[in-house]
C-alpha cells in the first residue's frame, strides 16, 4: 500500500510541476536549460546558477523563481492528495474495524464460567 501511495503522490507532483513549469518558464531560455528544468527542480536550480554565472542574472532569477513556484505547486497538490488519502483511511478504519476484537472460544467459555460462579447462590453459614 505504501509503495502505491508514493507512486500516486509522485505522479501527481510530477504532473503538476511540469504543467506549471511549462507555463511559467521565461522566454529566451536555451533549450538545454529548459530540458534540465523538466528533469528536476534541483537541476533547474543548478542551471539557473550557471545562467547567473554566465552573466544572465535577470534570466537566471526568473528561471529560478519559475522552477521554485512550480515545485511548490506540485508539492502542495501531492500533500493534499496524501492528506485526503490518510483521512479516507482513518474514516474507513473507524467505520469498518470493530471496536473490540471478537472473543476467542476460550475467552467465551472462561467468561461464561466466571458468570456462573458469580451468580451462584452462596451457602449460608451458621
Amino acid at each position: 500500500g505504501g509503495t502505491l501511495g508514493v507512486a500516486i503522490i509522485g505522479s501527481i507532483y510530477a504532473s503538476l510541476y511540469t504543467t506549471r513549469l511549462a507555463g511559467t518558464l521565461p522566454t529566451g531560455l536555451p533549450a538545454t536549460v529548459a530540458r534540465a528544468a523538466h528533469e528536476s527542480v534541483g537541476a533547474a536550480f543548478s542551471a539557473a546558477a550557471q545562467l547567473a554565472r554566465g552573466g544572465h542574472a535577470a534570466l537566471a532569477t526568473a528561471f529560478h523563481n519559475a522552477a521554485g513556484q512550480a515545485f511548490l505547486h506540485g508539492m502542495r497538490g501531492g500533500d493534499w492528495v496524501a492528506g485526503l488519502m490518510a483521512a479516507a483511511g482513518a474514516v474507513m478504519a473507524l467505520a469498518l474495524l470493530p471496536a473490540h476484537p471478537a472473543p476467542t472460544p476460550h475467552e467465551v467459555t472462561a467468561t461464561a464460567d466466571a458468570t456462573a460462579v458469580a451468580s451462584a447462590p452462596t451457602p449460608a453459614h451458621s
